[in-house]
């Protein structure tokens, strides 16, 4: 599946991209997580992060995983971005943005989105999509802890 752009000041994808594969993760054993897996636009170098975060549930924990991506590809130099991830509501609230996306439900998800939607103009180019769970490399982050 191709993009959904996000943000940037481009409006179409240049040609390289760096890809982030991001994950969220909640449990009473480890509390809520994110992971991300960065390649570079040089498929070249690869960059991951694990971190403990606060949540309230899986569901922000996926939001925080895809601001984590974002970050970490801004603090990579990496200016055109292709996010993904496995949470279909994450991609889909993301993907409806500007003056008709519908109202999000949660606080937390309206603050989350605001912030990649931050952090996605400060780019060249920025897209989103769904894969399958199977296809999340991030997921594997946790893992290996």
């Amino acid at each position: 599946m191709p993009y959904t752009r996000v943000g940037g000041a481009m409006v179409f994808p240049p040609p390289l991209l760096a890809r982030v594969q991001t994950d969220g993760s909640f449990s009473g054993r480890h509390g809520a997580r994110v992971a991300a897996i960065l390649t570079g636009a040089d498929a070249m170098t690869t960059h991951r992060h694990l971190a403990a975060i606060n949540a309230v549930n899986s569901h922000e924990a996926e939001w925080a995983s895809v601001a984590a991506g974002l970050l970490l590809a801004l603090e990579n130099n990496e200016t055109a971005v292709g996010i993904e991830n496995d949470c279909l509501g994450v991609i889909a609230a993301l993907s409806s943005h500007g003056p008709d996306a519908p109202r999000l439900r949660h606080e937390y998800a309206r603050e989350w989105r605001a912030e990649i939607m931050r952090m996605a103009a400060e780019t060249a180019w920025t897209g989103v999509r769904w894969i399958p769970r199977a296809a999340n490399r991030a997921d594997d982050l946790f893992r290996l802890r």
